[in-house]
């Protein structure tokens, strides 16, 4: 551990220790390994995973636990690790849930780039200086991490200005998940750079998911049509359009016999019918057809609950015809849609690599997790910081 640590010192270039006002002065390290970033990735993913059994308020309501390998992968990398932990972590629990390309999963990957976005730039301005804890960052991105959720339902799903009341439902958790994130980061930190961890080998298995398999015309064709239809509701204003297209993918689904999870489905209907009562009663404009108080029922109010209720369907629907049976060719497909980056200098040929090997170590990380006894939430850092170690050591 002392080797390590050293290393880290001497190799890792510039070290953070004016960064914080707290006991730990840890330094950053340039360089990292696919097995680290892929392991902040599946904890982020087991961490969201595990917080979808809590009871919530609404839906999306979360304290963000999965937001702590976001803040690890800062602290320990620098800004393009969180970057990629911002990006990829809401993709791979996408893929292990089944909610890839769903209203929820493009909120949650938008949500968690801006929250990322803010936090790299509270980092990089308070380098050397006292200004802000990492407790202090933690929050500020969890904060901007949920306004901009509601800001992207907004201007996409639901353009009524009704959403907005549900800032102060969003703001709480996010104060009690910011301060809980920036603690357990911290807590994490401290104890990876004092070597208070025990051994722990990880599984080979694991650090080798095996070759991602190769994608079929089929598959390239099926991908990019998905992708083209959720680009399209950024213009599609009419309900008839959307009752097209949800009989062509309906009509999709049955051609490739695709699986309907029924009871995923059912948990997202709530979220459907908020979707047309918000502008349906709150909605001032158009002919009034029935008024008491602030509720004012409208043609246009009606219109427009359709028309948002129909665009969720829709793209609920899309995420079932996708389906979620096999991660790893979607992980490909996901590489695929983006290869045009490859011409600006982004490495796309480690996509693949770096979900698949994320997916791989979920399960394991999940039985590490289990291991803990008695169950507690400090028991369960130091497994995480444990893990982490053992890959500095691979």
């Amino acid at each position: 551990m002392s080797a390590i640590l050293a290393a880290r010192n001497g190799a890792f270039g510039n070290p953070a220790s004016k960064l914080f006002p707290w006991s730990l002065r840890f330094p950053m390290k340039k360089h990292y390994t696919i097995a680290q970033i892929s392991f902040l990735i599946a904890c982020g993913s087991a961490l969201q995973l595990a917080e979808a059994f809590l009871p919530s308020p609404l839906p999306g309501v979360r304290i963000g636990l999965a937001n702590i390998s976001t803040l690890l992968g800062l602290a320990l990398f620098g800004a393009p690790a969180a970057f990629e932990v911002a990006v990829f972590r809401p993709i791979v629990t996408s893929l292990t849930n089944g909610t890839f390309m769903t209203p929820g999963f493009v909120l949650s990957l938008c949500g968690s780039l801006a929250g990322c976005a803010i936090m790299v730039l509270l980092f990089e301005l308070t380098f050397g200086r006292r200004t802000f804890s990492l407790i202090a960052i933690s929050l500020i991105g969890a904060l901007v991490h949920n306004v901009a959720e509601i800001w992207v339902a907004y201007i996409w799903l639901i353009p009524h200005k009704g959403v907005f009341a549900l800032v102060p439902l969003f703001v709480i958790p996010a104060l009690i998940g910011g301060y809980f994130v920036g603690w357990s980061s911290r807590y994490v930190l401290d104890k990876i750079k004092s070597g208070q961890l025990s051994d722990f080998t990880v599984y080979e298995h694991a650090l080798d998911p095996g070759q991602p398999p190769e994608l079929t015309a089929k598959d390239k064709i099926k991908v990019l049509t998905a992708f083209l239809m959720v680009v399209s509701t950024i213009f599609l204003r009419t309900v008839p359009a959307y009752g097209v297209l949800i009989v062509v993918v309906v009509g999709l689904i049955i051609l490739y016999r695709q699986p309907v999870p029924f009871s995923r489905l059912f948990r997202l209907w709530g979220v459907v019918v908020f979707s047309f009562v918000l502008p349906v009663l709150f909605s001032a404009r158009g002919e009034s057809l029935w008024h008491a108080g602030i509720i004012s029922i409208t043609d246009y109010g009606i219109h427009q609950g359709a028309l948002f209720s129909v665009r969720l369907v829709f793209l609920i629907l899309i995420s079932v015809w996708i389906g979620v049976a096999e991660p790893a060719k979607l992980s490909q497909e996901l590489a695929w849609i983006l290869s045009p980056l490859k011409y600006f200098h982004f490495s796309v040929d480690r996509i693949p690599r770096m979900m698949s090997l994320s997916l791989s170590f979920i399960p394991v990380v999940w039985e590490r997790f289990a291991q803990v006894k008695p169950k507690s939430l400090r028991g369960v850092l130091d497994a995480l910081g444990n893990f982490f170690v053992s890959l500095n050591k691979s």
